[in-house]
């Protein structure tokens, strides 16, 4: 469930304006429905008073600004004035539901586009933690970087998640010579994984000091493997926080959590939901064909009249 207003930090700045508790609590209440709507896309909202008219006052003289910074991106700005500070609130909080909801609303538009795209034109794609798996499955990464011989470009992986996917995918980097730096919470995972001469932190992926120590801001990409899809996505957000270079590839359960993830800055998820709908559908067609095949074949080698 998206956070709420109460989890989500409001710098209210009173201005030239004298501000008050029950001012603050109505500033939280008018602010709660957009944090209800939207709240895993924010990370915080600065609330800015003012007197226009100052001490001569005068009609619709108090005025009141929001910025909500959403994803990372630019600020968010609206304003509202009216005759006492509660209305410009109310106003104001109006416009920035609104106008979050326009930008939330493009960026939807543009993940299900590329998602769209992608189903369309890529055949087959290698996906984290098997093979042969449809394109359906997953966005491809829009761009790839390849870093010359002995450049100062990024390099390594970061793999967050040491369970089936996230050993499956150390095994192939390291046959290819990839080196890579595994995250996870389980200590005992980490223990058994001592002797394999792998880096390996126990830490939360979504803390930004555990991916500054595995080394976010210079690693090539973040692999996040992860069964949590909702963590999944705070992994993203707190990553490309950190680093607006690193490529960054999402496992999701579900299409809703990787737009969300994309939102939150992943550059390529993979969805089991549709690689498990695509994985049966090629199943159970190719054993219906082989059926249908071997039933044309039977009848035309069988004796015409034998089961007369």
């Amino acid at each position: 469930m998206p956070p709420t207003s109460t989890t989500l930090p409001i710098l209210i700045r009173p201005g030239n304006l004298q501000t008050s508790s029950a001012i603050e609590a109505w500033v939280h209440r008018k602010l709660a429905g957009a944090f209800r709507r939207y709240g895993s896309n924010m990370t915080a909202v600065e609330v800015h008073f003012e007197d226009v008219n100052g001490p001569k006052h005068g009609a619709a003289d108090a005025r009141c600004v929001m910025e909500a910074r959403v994803n990372g991106r630019s600020p968010i700005a609206v304003q509202a004035r009216a005759d006492d500070l509660y209305g410009a609130i109310d106003a104001a909080s109006r416009k920035l539901d609104a106008a979050i909801a326009r930008v939330v609303e493009r960026a939807d538009t543009r993940a299900r586009r590329r998602f769209r795209h992608e189903r369309e034109v890529i055949g087959n794609v290698s996906q984290i933690g098997g093979s042969g798996t449809s394109g359906a499955a997953a966005i491809a990464p829009r761009h790839v970087e390849r870093a010359e011989p002995g450049s100062a470009q990024r390099r390594g992986v970061i793999i967050a998640g040491f369970g089936p996917v996230g050993r499956a995918l150390a095994d192939e980097l390291t046959r290819h010579g990839v080196p890579i730096t595994v995250v996870d919470t389980n200590a005992e995972t980490i223990r058994r994984q001592d002797g394999l001469g792998i880096p390996v932190l126990c830490g939360d992926i979504t803390d930004p000091a555990v991916l500054r120590r595995a080394g976010i801001e210079t690693a090539a990409a973040l692999a996040v493997t992860i069964p949590d899809g909702a963590e999944a996505v705070r992994a993203c957000a707190a990553a490309r926080a950190l680093s607006p270079d690193v490529h960054i590839s999402a496992r999701t359960t579900f299409l809703s959590q990787g737009l969300e993830a994309m939102r939150a800055g992943a550059n390529s998820i993979t969805v089991e939901e549709i690689a498990t709908a695509s994985a049966l559908a090629r199943v159970v067609t190719q054993q219906l064909t082989g059926k249908l095949h071997r039933s044309d074949s039977e009848a035309l080698m069988t004796p015409q009249g034998a089961n007369e």
